[in-house]
């Protein structure tokens, strides 16, 4: 349409081309001019005129043929008319992208092409350069067609596979979260005077956070809390890994420390690249005594009955971070109100509404808020609160363990 509208009101801006001894009437272009920017102003104004623009191209490029064939005939073959009519065949042929409708209109414009040929009186140029000239440019654009199409055939192709593949990840990735669904436990049964619960809000995508529990002889029961670095499926097998390694190793590990240690030792040799951040804990129901070991995780949290809340102290080197594991025990006696938190970095890792990271010591002021709740509604409410508080869809899963004395 640009190069039409330039086309047609060449003449009006440069002057009268009488001028120079050519008949070419200036009200023509005046109508023409006009008829183009009516049709570029309706495609601003109206999205449903973009649908018939195909058909409007052609409108202008007959209306501009059977301009310049008039100027062309009685200004004999004028080579100045000549050069932009071929401009304004080429332009045509690479704006229509239907063959079936260009090919027909091209037959029908050479036609006239070699009417006028053989029609005009004294032309100023040969009248086999001007043959040459507008169908070597019918041709370029029938060639300019056929190498869009197979371009966009090939472009519709890839596309295709494109969508193939989508499909194929979506579902493994559906796999992969029902997967990592399986690694969190979600259900604990009535342990003596203790009661556990979990709080899991995974993201879209599958991630690394995982709680398992072993139930041992004697009643002691063993927790393993951990998130595997990063996101996605390759965080997801590693939790899987881990998972696997640990209810291999709780039966027989003598405590959290060396549990730990015979967890990194099983996975060092099999995964690279990776590290796991976790906490395992032991609880013997009888001393009411927990028994627990960090691998680089943040501390826990220990809310007293009376609602005062702490951290549970002490460190660790991370699982899978460097070859030899440097890590301790540590012990509490728990008493009856007593309840202990375990939680994921994505419950704290994240920027508020005002923009400002809310981190650990906020997400502890945050439990101080919710401690007169107890059980599932504590751990929903703490949830429900920090969901609130993010400027954006979460970026890391949400995860935590509630382990209460009754």
């Amino acid at each position: 349409m640009s190069l039409f509208l330039f086309f047609a009101g060449f003449g009006l801006l440069l002057g009268d081309p009488a001028s120079e001894g050519l008949l070419d009437p200036r009200w023509i272009r005046v109508v023409h001019v006009t008829l183009i920017c009516i049709s570029i102003f309706l495609s601003f104004k109206f999205e449903n005129f973009k649908k018939y623009s195909e058909l409007v191209l052609l409108f202008h490029f007959a209306v501009m043929s059977i301009h310049s064939f008039y100027l062309l005939y009685v200004n004999g073959l004028y080579l100045g008319y000549l050069f932009g009519l071929i401009l304004v065949v080429f332009s045509t042929g690479v704006s229509i992208n239907n063959r079936r409708v260009l090919i027909p209109v091209l037959l029908l414009f050479i036609a006239v092409a070699f009417f006028v040929g053989i029609h005009v009186k004294n032309p100023k140029i040969d009248v086999g350069m001007y043959y040459f000239g507008l169908i070597s440019s019918g041709v370029l654009s029938v060639l300019v067609i056929g190498f869009r199409m197979r371009t966009f055939e090939t472009l519709l192709e890839a596309d295709v596979q494109m969508e193939k593949f989508q499909v194929n990840i979506e579902e493994e990735l559906e796999i992969a979260q029902k997967t990592q669904k399986s690694l969190v436990d979600l259900e604990f049964p009535e342990a003596g005077s203790f009661r556990i619960y979990s709080y899991f809000k995974p993201l879209e995508s599958v991630g690394g956070d995982l709680i398992k529990t072993n139930l041992g002889k004697e009643g002691v029961l063993d927790f393993f809390f951990a998130d595997a670095a990063g996101h996605g499926v390759s965080a997801a097998m590693v939790s899987a890994m881990a998972v696997m390694a640990f209810k291999t190793i709780a039966p027989v590990a003598e405590s959290p420390s060396k549990g730990l240690t015979l967890i990194h030792e099983s996975l060092m040799t099999m995964i690279g690249g990776f590290f796991i951040t976790a906490v395992y804990m032991r609880l013997d129901q009888e001393k009411k005594s927990l028994t627990y070991s960090y691998a680089g995780h943040h501390p826990a949290v220990l809310i007293k009955s009376d609602g005062s809340v702490q951290e549970l102290t002490g460190k660790g080197t991370v699982l899978l971070a460097l070859p030899k594991l440097f890590n301790r025990d540590y012990e509490i006696i728990l008493e009856p109100g007593d309840r202990v938190v375990l939680f994921s970095d994505g419950m704290f890792e994240f920027y508020t509404e005002e923009n400002e990271f809310f981190g650990n010591e906020a997400f502890l002021d945050l439990i101080r808020d919710y401690t007169s709740l107890s059980g599932r509604v504590f751990l929903d409410s703490l949830g429900e609160a920090v969901l609130g508080l993010h400027s954006s869809p979460p970026k890391d899963d949400m995860t935590m363990l509630l382990l209460e004395v009754l």
